[in-house]
């Protein structure tokens, strides 16, 4: 199976870890016309991680740095994968097979739809790009 993919641009920004600082961000994120494509959080006791895709990564970092949000930018890789059980299980193979570790993976589905979205922090982009777009 052939898989749509493409190279996408991921935050990792370091967040205050209490009520409200996400709802603030994406706010503010939405007030400058930037959308949010996929997220996941990974908490601690005081400050928190947030993996961000945006659909405009460059005037999300100068949106950050204006308001002095700590941050940092991956090259991460976004794959429309297929929505049935064993789907994940087929891309994970691809990589495997290419020789690419995943160090992390995201995503979701919506009921009855018919692909899925993953962001993939794997360990040679150009080589999961290649294998992933022709298999």
């Amino acid at each position: 199976m052939k898989f749509t993919c493409e190279r996408v641009q991921q935050l990792t920004l370091f967040l205050e870890n209490r009520p409200g600082i996400l709802a603030d961000l994406c706010a503010h994120l939405c007030d400058r016309g930037v959308d949010v494509r996929a997220m996941t959080t990974l908490e601690s006791t005081d400050t928190g991680a947030v993996r961000i895709v945006l659909d405009k990564p460059d005037e999300a970092r100068e949106i950050l740095s204006e308001d002095g949000v700590a941050h940092s930018t991956a090259e991460c890789l976004a794959v429309q994968m297929p929505n049935y059980p064993g789907g994940l299980a087929e891309v994970a193979r691809v990589l495997s097979l290419a020789g690419v570790n995943i160090d992390y993976i995201y995503g979701s589905s919506t009921a009855g739809s018919t692909t899925a979205l993953g962001i993939f922090g794997v360990s040679d982009l150009e080589r999961a790009l290649a294998h992933l777009g022709r298999s």
